[in-house]
């Protein structure tokens, strides 16, 4: 039996990359991944990389392709072996828990998986990981405390179950990481201490003999909250050494964060770090030019390639010529510097060198020890024209009076920290469509309003509070729209209609659900049915018109409309011919707007 692997020590980079993008093998499919792993694996070799375990899902890759990867034992990191025999990563793997989080119509049941830490850690051996993470319950911001609290124990009994399954039943050799979830001092401090606790209870106290790692959670939802990051951070690393008899043995990574507060997690003692942000940036063309500051593609221009190793192909005059592929059709071939390439190919391009930006910040990191007064001065040069990184800066003030000090040196006066907690909306993952039905409930449009205007439904409540809700109603005003004559109607996800005066009812409120393709089909039956009875009851002599950009809400309005069979008008914008893409956004669109408001002045001109 071979070693067991050792956690990492040195401050490292561990880039997310979905490896099964459709049948075997590694560098068969994937478009924007095809031409990452090529680059990871020939040309950047990254000795250390985390794959989603449950990354494959997103590519609709059937149980017999699935199965086609580990036929006769064959793991993952086989299949990248095999590819470079000169390159063997160390691979780490998630438990898919923020997945599942976000995505809980996810069928996994044609994979023979289930939600269990028995399941998860058998296809996290699969893929030939060499880190495995607990299966965690992720803790949106804002989760009311009861389920809040159910999801940590949940959390915590699963961290647990994991020790017990490699270093027992199973003894494999991976190096196991426990999730850690809480979002404010006292929450991380509850949970350590608990897990901690479960631990010795059941034998684990020994570390020498069973180590394990710690990874922070919960963290890509207040991705853009440096402060709370900090602050979390700092909670475990208090809390460990105030528990256990030599906190710096156990390595702590942190789950799906990167960018500009990566020196502050170095600093903080952090060892490890996973992020997808390289390759979420290449799909919104976005170029890294420096550590902290990214440009739209269509805007750089040959100075900005001087440090990429992986653009020779678009220096020069081939710089215009990508710019000009990437407007054009998908999956048609140009040629770009006597080769020929796909869109995907210059989107992976951007990618590998939004990675290499990140990658060369680790290693001027390193430079430095981390708690030496040389790097604390490297820290305040780094914010300083940043105010949110400032702040970060004066956080760590209140730990480390060398900030205080530095920042004297350097005449700058640090902001004031942020004060509250940075979210403020409650909300439950339970699901009880029975909560709110609006066809159960006393109502009437009123006779003035003429026009019933459906939307759908949005994360921000009430809706009405929402960038695309306000922005809509404040074109209509802006434009001459009598928004006195219209009623607005929200179509949700979970409670189908949803009349604006019932917005800050609880359940309406509360919720955190969106339709998406994966919904079953019960839902989207009840749904529609509740949309057509609301329609059957009040938009008898009313005209109704649904501006929804996103493709199941859309199908559920022309589901009504040919189940109502011409009793009701419905008038669905913007128009399908009209359409780049079936999604929520664009009815933000100045061109659908004028639509909209070029309708809504036809229908009611003579009222």
């Amino acid at each position: 039996m071979s070693a067991r692997p050792k956690p990492p020590r040195e401050f490292t980079f561990f880039p997310v990359v979905n490896f099964i993008t459709g049948p075997p093998g590694v560098l068969r499919n994937g478009g924007i991944w095809k031409s990452i792993k090529r680059g990871i694996i020939h040309e950047l070799k990254l000795s250390t990389i985390m794959t989603q375990v449950l990354h494959f899902v997103d590519f609709n890759l059937n149980e017999k392709s699935f199965n086609e990867w580990f036929k006769d034992g064959k793991t993952l990191k086989d299949w990248i072996i095999q590819e470079n025999p000169t390159y063997s990563p160390i691979l780490f793997a998630d438990s898919g828990g923020f997945k599942l989080l976000y995505n809980r119509e996810y069928d996994l049941s044609k994979y023979q998986l289930k939600a269990t830490p028995e399941s998860v850690l058998d296809l996290q051996l699969k893929l030939g990981a060499d880190y495995v993470a607990s299966l965690d319950y992720p803790i949106p911001p804002g989760l009311n405390k009861k389920e809040t609290n159910e999801r940590m124990e949940k959390s915590i009994m699963n961290a647990v179950r994991l020790m017990e399954l490699v270093y027992d039943s199973h003894d494999v050799d991976v190096f196991p990481y426990l999730a850690v979830h809480g979002r404010s001092y006292e929450e991380i401090q509850y949970y350590v201490k608990r897990l901690f606790n479960l631990l010795e209870e059941t034998g684990f106290n020994e570390y020498s003999h069973y180590p394990f790692g710690l990874a922070i959670g919960s963290m890509v939802p207040i991705k853009n909250h440096y402060e709370l990051i900090v602050e979390i951070i700092k909670a475990l690393k208090d809390t460990l050494l105030e528990i256990h008899s030599d906190p710096e043995k156990i390595p702590i990574h942190v789950f799906g964060i990167s960018g500009r507060i990566t020196p502050f997690m170095y600093y903080l003692g952090v060892n490890s770090f996973d992020s997808n942000t390289y390759v979420k940036a290449a799909q919104n063309l976005q170029f890294f030019v420096s550590y902290t500051q990214k440009k739209k593609f269509y805007t750089i221009t040959n100075r900005d390639l001087d440090l990429c190793p992986f653009c020779d192909c678009i220096r020069g005059r081939n710089l215009q010529k990508a710019k000009k592929i990437l407007k054009s059709k998908s999956y048609s071939r140009y040629i770009l510097n006597g080769k020929e390439v796909i869109k995907s190919d210059i989107y992976g391009i951007i990618a590998l060198h939004n990675l290499s930006v990140q990658l060369n910040l680790i290693g001027e990191l390193k430079k430095y020890n981390p708690k030496s007064r040389e790097f604390k001065e490297w820290l305040v040069r780094y914010a300083n024209s940043d105010n949110k990184l400032l702040k970060v800066v004066a956080k760590l003030s209140t730990i480390d009076e060398d900030f205080i000090d530095i920042a004297t040196k350097f005449k700058l006066k640090l902001p004031k920290l942020s004060k509250g907690q940075f979210y403020a909306q409650r909300i439950s993952l339970k699901r009880d469509p029975t909560k709110f039905d609006i066809t159960k409930t006393p109502y009437s449009v009123s006779p003035e309003k003429r026009v019933i205007l459906i939307l759908s439904c949005t994360p921000k409540k009430p809706y009405s509070k929402s960038t695309t809700h306000k922005l809509i109603f404040r074109y209509l005003q802006e434009h001459g729209v009598d928004i006195k004559k219209i009623e607005k109607v929200t179509l949700s996800g979970m409670y189908g209609p949803v009349p604006q005066d019932f917005e800050k009812e609880t359940s309406i409120l509360e919720y955190d659900f969106v339709l998406s393709s994966r919904t079953p089909e019960e839902q989207i039956t009840l749904v529609s049915t509740r949309l057509k009875e609301f329609l059957e009851v009040h938009a008898k002599d009313k005209w109704v018109i649904a501006y929804i950009g996103g493709g199941p809400y859309r199908k559920i309005v022309q589901r009504v409309q040919k189940e109502l069979n011409g009793k009701v008008s419905i008038i669905l914008l913007p128009d399908e011919t009209q359409l780049k893409r079936r999604v929520n956004s664009e009815v933000r669109k100045k061109t659908h707007l004028k639509t909209l408001v070029a309708t809504l002045k036809g229908l009611l001109k003579n009222y």
